[in-house]
Parts: structure tokens; sequence; C-alpha cells
């Protein structure tokens, strides 16, 4: 029971910082077009979500450079019913074009190390584990290449999945994961790669 109660006011502290990033950003994104009133809008969006069962695929137009491209993912945010704050996230998407996909876990900064993330099968199937690569105040971060065999493997699942990583007690946190929608998710994501 202790290592749950810390975890969910880490998950609290976690989505009541994600709420403040966004406040503050909105906050400075309405001061700047208040000072660039003369500036275009672009006549597509900045930002487009869509639903495919349990997943989302998120795009955004960014600049670099000078140059605006479209960046895109899929992901599914794990929550604790009754609760608004994510206890994790997994994203996959590619860093740039013609890089393989990766999938990215984030979760709440309170973890152990050394350990991994694992993103298992319910019914079998060897898991992926994701090495952490940073850890920030609001959350840490794991990644791996995701290789054919095992996206084509999650594509064609309907069970659920588990996601599991040690706390910074190093008890093992177990939360489900639906592939439901992956498949369609990913192919939506294909379509916007190209």
């Amino acid at each position: 029971m202790k290592h749950v109660r810390s975890l969910i006011v880490g998950l609290s502290l976690l989505g009541l910082m994600l709420s403040c990033d966004a406040a503050m950003a909105q906050s400075a994104a309405a001061k700047t077009a208040g000072a660039h009133v003369a500036a275009k809008v672009p006549a597509e969006p900045n930002t487009t979500i869509a639903s495919y069962g349990d997943w989302v695929l998120r795009c955004q137009r960014v600049d670099t450079a000078g140059k605006t491209a479209r960046v895109c993912e899929v992901a599914e945010t794990i929550q604790v019913q009754g609760q608004t704050a994510p206890i994790a996230q997994v994203a996959i998407g590619r860093l740039s074009p013609g890089e393989p996909l990766r999938v990215t876990v984030a979760t709440p900064p309170a973890v152990a190390f050394p350990s991994t993330v694992r993103i298992s099968e319910v019914k079998g199937g060897a898991p992926l584990n994701l090495e952490w690569r940073r850890c920030l105040p609001g959350g840490c971060f794991a990644d791996a290449v995701l290789k054919d065999d095992v996206l084509a493997r999650w594509r064609g699942l309907s069970d659920a999945g588990q996601l599991t990583f040690k706390d910074a007690s190093g008890q093992d946190v177990t939360l489900p994961l639906s592939f439901r929608g992956l498949a369609q998710a990913l192919d939506a994501l294909a379509k916007e790669g190209r």
C-alpha cells in the first residue's frame, strides 16, 4: 500500500507539472500572439489528433531552420480510474524520416536505477526491454528501436499487454497496456510519413 501511495503522489505531481507547463506555454503563446498581430495564420492546423481504439495519432507542425515539417506519433495514455493525471504514456514514432520506428515510455520520476521498462504481451511473446534515457522533474523516459517482428506481433494482438517498471523503492509496477486500435493507428502514421 505504501508503494501504491508513493506512486499515486508521484503521478499527481506529474499531472500537476504537465498542467502547469501547458498553462505557461498557452500564456507565452498568447503574449507572443498579441505582440505579432500581423503574423499570418497557416491554412493547415498546427496540431491534429485522431483516435483509433485506445491509441491516438498526434501530428504537429514544427519549424526548424525556416522549414516546416509535420512530426507524428501514435500514443496511448495509461491512467488510473478516477484520476485525471496519467500514470504513464507509450508513444511510437520516428525521430526523422527514414529512421526506424522507436517506442518511448514516459513514467513518473520516482523510478529505480539500474532497471529497465518492459512491454510484454499477456499471452506470451518475448518482452521488449526499453532502456532509461533521462529523468526530468516531470518524468523519466525510456526507449528502444521497435523491430519489425515485434511490430508485426503487436499489430496482430487484440489482447491486453503490460507495461512494467520499478518504482523508487525497487518494487515492480505493472500497468495494463491495450493494443486495441494500434494497427489502425500505425497505418495512419504510415500515411502521414509519405
